[in-house]
């Protein structure tokens, strides 16, 4: 589903940084001839991870952060399929889980949209006015189907290793009416790799 699984040359992934466009198929731009997709469940080659798996996401001048630490449930996989996944359970400033989750799917370079049927999204659940979403894809429930062009997406992706970056135009699925874009960042780091 993913591509073809990479035998050898992985090894150096780790501390591989790069750049990718939301919603589009990205080239194999990688020196080494691996496309980074290693099409398997697995650490794509990565140092394992160690202690929880952490995220933050700011959306306007509001920061919220996640971290799989005391967790039931929570996922966080580098390379599912050519995708970062991760699902994580909000916190408050002490570290105490608290109302809310994270749930981001991010392509490598070379990760097919159309094969994966998945393109770059960020959706949090944070409070009950709605969730805000990054997804070109998403269909909002106060208009009926997907946002505008740019109105809601993933606009640029870093990989440095474990951890991914970018920036995001979050909209807010609301049940009344659909508020403002808002620009936003996010940054999430895989620790040890679960699945509960």
């Amino acid at each position: 589903c993913g591509g073809d699984t990479a035998d050898s040359g992985t090894a150096d992934q780790g501390d591989q940084v790069s750049t990718t466009q939301p919603g589009t198929t990205q080239p194999d731009v990688d020196d080494s001839g691996d496309s980074g997709d290693s099409g398997d469940s697995g650490d794509s080659g990565n140092s394992e991870g160690s202690g929880p798996s952490t995220a933050t996401v700011t959306i306007g001048d509001q920061t919220y952060n996640f971290s799989s630490e005391d967790a039931g449930v929570a996922q966080c996989l580098t390379d599912l399929f050519g995708i970062y996944s991760i699902q994580l359970p909000m916190i408050d400033d002490s570290g105490a889980l608290t109302d809310g989750y994270l749930s981001m799917a991010i392509l490598h370079e070379g990760t097919d949209p159309a094969v994966v049927e998945q393109v770059n999204a960020v959706r949090l659940e944070v409070d009950d006015d709605g969730d805000w979403v990054a997804d070109s894809t998403f269909e909002f429930f106060v208009l009926g189907s997907t946002a505008e062009p740019g109105e809601s997406q993933v606009d640029s992706v870093e990989f440095d290793g474990r951890t991914v970056r970018g920036t995001a135009t979050f909209l807010q699925d609301t049940y009344v009416e659909p508020g403002e874009p808002v620009t936003g960042t996010f940054e999430a780091t895989c620790g040890e790799e679960r699945t509960v």
